[in-house]
């Protein structure tokens, strides 16, 4: 979180101007020495300017990825893949261009796919486009990938109330208005996760565009590691974004739960006119922790309502600062008519100053 804030109060200081229809390559990495240097060599054709955040890499990532041609913006620690991005991200702000695409930097994203994902960016259609390998375009991705994928993403698309077919996509492509929008509190693999939650938070458009991609190597982290961590991701997601849905939504199961057994406990009393003290028990617990989970989802939600009030009035008051601070340097180098008025009389006693000239 403190990453994050950092990225969108440091974008405030930048004043560069958008360049219309300028494009860029966002590619965050992580000890890719094997893939850097031809995939910026291969993404440069489709876009202006290319940029690589070398995420602590202990490899030469860097190195390569700066002789092929890319800016690289490089952290001295590993932040995880979300750093990464809030520092390119932050760039892209100063930059203030057109339209970016974000690729994996382990090469297995198709640049030849990038006009397809950045067209609707460019069109105005859409703020944010993800690149899919379930829609229309067949790729060999092993099963227990595909299980994995479309087990988290409809988790993703449950919890965070956004659909998409491919929700653990890192290609992507964002508008100016994403850019500023977007900044990323999750560590780990679920930036892709917590994005479909931020799109539903700032009602920015969604579409989707059907990619390739390749998996020529073998991955070099565990996929269940992997899994295990994004399924993480979400649930602190669910608890941090949709506190009401999250807790709200378990209270009242739990309420409902102990109402259904209070009236079977009651049904068998009827019948037997003996108290089961067993479920009597279990319905109380019910009812307690069903209703501390409620009212637990209407005090965070709030409260996260009221965090997020304060992080835009921050945000609104330093760029209030930053547009007073230009204005007074404008003031600073503009004369006042006195003046004007004491530089003419000057000018006019110096010896072989010039005579005003009259038109008649």
């Amino acid at each position: 979180m403190a990453h994050a804030l950092e990225s969108r109060l440091y974008s405030h200081l930048c004043r560069a101007e958008q360049v219309p229809g300028h494009t860029a390559a966002l590619i965050p990495a992580y000890n890719e020495e094997r893939f850097i240097g031809s995939l910026v060599l291969a993404v440069r054709p489709y876009v202006d300017q290319v940029v690589v955040v070398d995420d602590g890499s202990t490899d030469h990532t860097a190195a390569i990825a700066t002789l092929a041609g890319a800016v690289v913006l490089r952290h001295t620690t590993n932040r995880g893949k979300a750093g990464a991005v809030n520092t390119g991200f932050a760039h892209m702000r100063c930059l203030r261009p057109a339209a970016i695409v974000m690729l994996d930097g382990d090469g297995q994203h198709c640049p030849d796919d990038i006009p397809a994902v950045l067209t609707p960016v460019l069109d105005g259609t859409a703020d944010i486009v993800v690149g899919s390998r379930f829609l229309g375009v067949r790729s060999h991705i092993p099963a227990y990938r595909q299980a994995g994928q479309h087990g988290l993403t409809l988790v993703t698309n449950l919890v965070s109330g956004v659909h998409s077919s491919d929700s653990q996509s890192g290609f992507r492509a964002f508008s100016a208005a994403a850019i500023e929008a977007l900044s990323f509190s999750q560590r780990g693999f679920s930036i892709e996760s917590e994005m479909q939650f931020l799109v539903r938070e700032h009602k920015l458009r969604v579409v989707e565009a059907p990619i390739k991609v390749i998996y020529a190597e073998p991955a070099k982290r565990s996929s269940v590691l992997q899994g295990v961590q994004v399924m993480n991701g979400i649930v602190r997601l669910a608890g941090q974004i949709r506190p009401l849905l999250f807790f709200g939504l378990a209270g009242l199961l739990a309420l409902l739960l102990g109402a259904l057994l209070g009236l079977y406990i009651a049904e068998l009393y009827t019948r037997t006119h003996a108290l089961a003290i067993g479920y009597s028990l279990i319905t109380v617990i019910l009812c307690v922790v069903g209703t501390l989970l409620f009212f637990a989802g209407v005090v965070l939600h709030s409260i996260r309502a009221m965090v997020l009030e304060m992080r835009g009035s921050l945000l609104a008051r330093l760029a209030g600062q930053e547009k007073g601070g230009l204005e007074a340097d404008a003031r600073a180098v503009r004369p006042t008519p006195v003046e004007v008025e004491q530089a003419a009389e000057a000018a006019g006693d110096r010896p072989g100053a010039a005579e005003p000239s009259h038109a008649f």
